[in-house]
């Protein structure tokens, strides 16, 4: 059974959505634009958590593990999909020995 990401996330988060398309351009100035395979448009988001150490070990873990497999996620606008953690994109900063800020980037996944 798939994972599903249940930790709290800052509001502020900037989503990039990726096209993988294929082009030619002409010596007319003509240019032929299509959309490559299956899935050609791909989302990934920037998150921050601010938590206690506890919950923040916690995230660490699954943040870890889900580097090569995918998870369930409910991004910002509603829609259930599966992602990856970006594999070098965990970052934390220790506010103080108690509380502490993690960065990480999901990336969309798809399933075959």
């Amino acid at each position: 059974m798939t994972d599903t990401f249940n930790f709290s996330c800052t509001y502020s988060i900037p989503e990039t959505i990726a096209n993988n398309i294929r082009s030619a351009q002409f010596g007319d100035g003509y240019k032929q634009i299509s959309m490559s395979g299956i899935n050609p448009t791909s989302e990934s988001w920037d998150l921050n958590n601010n938590s206690f150490i506890e919950e923040a070990k916690r995230l660490r873990d699954f943040l870890i593990s889900h580097v090569a497999t995918s998870f369930w996620w409910v991004n910002p606008w509603g829609e259930r999909k599966l992602y990856r953690v970006k594999s070098d994109s965990i970052k934390t900063s220790f506010l103080n020995n108690q509380y502490i800020t993690t960065s990480f980037t999901f990336e969309q996944a798809f399933v075959p």
